[in-house]
Parts: C-alpha cells; structure tokens; sequence
C-alpha cells in the first residue's frame, strides 16, 4: 500500500539500528572576509572547534562500530547561515550515542542567523513516526522543539516567511485505515498553529480516476509566492481504469490557504516517481509570473526508467516548457532528481543520483539555464577501491561564492567497513571540486523531449485540529573525524 511505502521510507534506511539525529557545522570561507569559526553545541563532529576552510572540498563523515555492525550516516540537507557557515542535518543509524529513533529531513537559514530543522520522531507512543520541528541558533543550541501528534504519522518540509514564522508541506495520515493525505501549516516564529488544511485524494481528483483505496497524497515542497500565497508541489498515487499512475500535483494557495488552482501532471507514457520517496519536486516563481519545478519522472510501464526534469508552467499552472535528463529511452535505468534550487543567474541547479554511466549509483549534477538548457553535467563517486562506490545527492545550494554546497551519502571504503557516510560537497561554479581529478567528471547526456499534460484536479480540504507536543531531546556531542577527499 501507498501508506505503507511512506511510513517506512527512513525505517529502510535505519535497518535494524537505531538513529539519532547528526548535525554537522562547518565554517567556510565564502568572500574576502572569512567567517568566525563556531563551536558547534548539538552533535557537534568533534569536541574542537572547525578550522574555517577556503575553496572547494568534500568530507564524510563516518564511524562503524565494527566490521559486523557497518557504518550507516546519512545527509539529508544543507544551508548557509547569514554569516557564511554551512549547516548540513541527516542522521546516524549506527552510533553508541543512539538512544531512539529520530532523524533530520531539511534545514534551512533563518534571518535571525539561526535555522530551523524539519525531521521525525520515530520513538513516541503517539505517532510512528510524529513530525519534528526545531528552532536552533547559530551554534546549535535547541531555542524550541516539538513533535506533531495529530496524526498516526506525519512529516513535513519546512520554510521560513517574511513575518518570521514558517510554512509547512508534508503528509498527514489520521489512522491505520486511513488514506494519507497532503498536509500544509502555517506556525508562528514559536512553533505555535496559526491555520492548516488537509487534503485528500478521491475517486474525482483526476479525470478518468476511479476508487483507490489505497491512494494518497504526499505534499513534498512549498515556496512562497511574490503575491503573498504559496505555491506548492507533491506527488499522488492515482487509479486510472487503465491502472495506476503516480501522477505531479502544483497548486496555488492564498496566504491563508484558500486553493487558487489545483492541477495534475501525466501522460499515457510518463508519470512522476514513487510516492514517499524522499524527493522535493521543488518548485520556485519566477520573472514572469510563472512557477519552473524539478523532479523525477518514470515511465508509467516496463522497464520504468526515470528521468530527471523540469517543467515551467504560466501562472495558472499551464505548460509552458518541460524537458528531461537523463539515458536513452527504453533501457531499465535511472536518474533521480532529489533536489534543485534557482541560480543566480537566472538558471537552475538539479541534484540526486543516477546509474546510467558507471551502473552504480553516482551523485549527479546537472545545470542549466533559464530555459531548461544543459550548461554543464558533473558526476561524483566515491571512494571504494572495488565493489560499491555509490554516492547520493539529497540536497543542493547556491552559496554565497557563486559555488554549490550538496549533502548525501557516500560508501568510503574500508575505513567505514563499507557502510554509507555522511557526505557534504562543496563545488565552484563548475561544478568542479578544486582540482581534484578522482572526485568527479563531466558527463555527456542531451535534452530530451517530455509530454505531460496539464489536467484540473480536485481534492477534498478540510481543517485538521493541530496538537504539538513538547518534547525534549537533548544533544551529545560527537568526536567523529571527517575523511577529507580534497584538499
């Protein structure tokens, strides 16, 4: 079942270990004047303050407590703080320090120069798992923290908006029988509920659909909007007579979540990834007054090979343009777009991982310009002398430099006994990692022709009854010592 894939997706990561959340804080110098190194208070990656660095790196963290018992670390997210440093948040299946199961999602910068964290509490009786959001400042230190209760399990992507508070889009599902459905909230600067709305795949969502009981709807990404509501992305689990279709859902809300417009994106050939899996689709306004968004798309019969894409639609939600990245059609491959982010220079910048040049999943960079052209495509492997040299980009950033910063996983040999290590990148414009030669290399795909269709869709909305629960979890520091690649 669709729910049953949601709730479980961290849980295939954790394995049988139990995880704690890991924070990793790194001063970097990103202009002429180098920013203050700081000592970081909540999971810190070593008792020492971080030496600022200068230029390009990539370092991983990894720990395993034994051949037996493999290293399993993981990045999620990244962001820069106001005064240049770098914050990146995932988790740590595989530490002594791990007394519960909770994991962060994203992080993003505040304009107080802290940030707040989205995760999920897997160790409460209330909720398997319960959203978990932080306010922390620049040092690490817990301002505020809560679990949601409201729903038997939830997360949420969240960001911060001009009046100090947060918006949030996620999944909501109510009970075991229930579907799951996408959630939005709108909290203050402490955390507290001003409104949220919920809604719910039916049998009339989608023209064409019929009875899915074990539909739902998944909201993955929302940004706020130059009119002062919110655009937002997800992805539905749609039943077709023909059969099923994980189908691109956009819409538009006011600023006090009244649905403005509300459309589906699929074709007979395509359709977006799995629902549940950890992609954002993000979606960002742009100049024209229209929305550009990100993904995946897969195709909707054998051998499902997916796609990295963007879409750029007007401001009703018509089509504008859509193209994808990626292999040649037919072939049983992937690439898998987790993250992207707008550039300065009025392009995009697409993140995840594909196994369409060395048959192993390998972090892949693709940038472009404004109108979805290819300007350069970079690949990043790690560092397994043989067997599994897999690396994952979860997150992708502009940085103040003009360079990119990524977070993800890579598998760094025998010094992790093989197991995943949480991995931070820091590229130059070029996607390029200094002059590191074995770190990465250019790629040679081409633009290729997409035909989803834009459709209305409907669901049904109500407004669920918010319950935040305080909770208390505290931060250990930790003396992990990260293996650094470049320089």
């Amino acid at each position: 079942m669709y729910g049953q894939t949601r709730l479980s997706m961290k849980k295939r990561m954790i394995s049988l270990f139990r995880s704690a959340l890991f924070l990793t804080i790194v001063a970097i110098c990103v202009s002429s004047q180098q920013s203050a190194p700081i000592r970081p208070q909540f999971a810190a990656t070593s008792n020492a303050a971080p030496t600022p660095s200068s230029g390009q790196f990539d370092k991983i963290w990894s720990v395993a407590l034994s051949e037996f018992n493999q290293s399993n670390q993981w990045g999620a997210s990244v962001t820069q703080l106001t005064n240049g440093t770098l914050v990146a948040g995932g988790a740590d299946g595989d530490s002594d320090c791990a007394t519960a199961e909770q994991w962060a999602n994203f992080v993003r910068s505040t304009a107080d120069g802290g940030f707040i964290l989205s995760g999920e509490d897997n160790s409460t009786p209330f909720c398997q798992p319960c959203a978990w959001l932080a306010k922390l400042t620049s040092s690490g230190t817990i301002v505020w923290q809560e679990d949601l209760t409201s729903f038997l399990g939830s997360g949420v992507n969240l960001k911060p908006t001009s009046d100090g508070g947060y918006i949030t889009t996620g999944f909501g599902q109510p009970n075991e029988t229930g579907p799951i459905s996408g959630l939005i909230m709108k909290l203050s600067e402490t955390g507290a509920a001003q409104w949220s709305e919920l809604f719910t795949e039916t049998a009339q969502s989608f023209p064409g659909a019929v009875v899915n009981d074990s539909g739902g709807l998944s909201f993955n990404s929302i940004v706020p909007t130059p009119d002062g509501g919110y655009a937002l992305s997800g992805v539905a689990d749609a039943r077709f007579s023909s059969g099923f279709a994980h189908v691109l859902v956009l819409m538009k809300i006011t600023s006090a979540g009244n649905v403005q417009w509300s459309r589906a994106y699929y074709s007979s050939t395509w359709g977006s990834y799995v629902p549940g899996e950890s992609l954002q689709y993000p979606v960002f306004p742009t100049p024209d007054g229209g929305y550009t968004v990100s993904g995946t798309v897969q195709t909707l019969r054998y051998p499902y090979q997916t796609m990295f894409f963007l879409m750029h639609i007007d401001s009703q939600g018509n089509i504008l343009w859509q193209k994808r990245y990626g292999g040649a059609d037919g072939y049983f491959n992937h690439a898998n777009a987790i993250s992207a982010s707008p550039t300065s220079d009025g392009g995009f910048i697409l993140a995840g991982y594909s196994d369409i040049f060395l048959q192993e999943f390998d972090g892949w960079l693709v940038k472009t310009d404004d109108q979805g052209n290819i300007q350069w495509q970079n690949l990043y492997f790690g560092t397994e002398p043989i067997g599994s040299n897999e690396v994952i980009l979860n997150d992708i950033i502009q940085t103040a430099d003009g360079g990119y910063a990524a977070a993800g996983v890579s598998y760094v040999g025998s010094l992790s006994y093989g197991g995943p290590g949480f991995l931070i990148l820091k590229t130059d414009a070029r996607g390029k990692v200094g002059t590191c030669t074995s770190c990465s290399q250019a790629t040679h795909t081409s633009v290729q022709a997409l035909d989803l269709q834009a459709y209305d869709a409907v669901f049904d909305q109500t407004n669920p009854a918010l319950v935040f629960t305080a909770t208390n979890m505290n931060a250990k520091k930790t003396s992990v010592t990260p293996i650094s690649l470049f320089p």
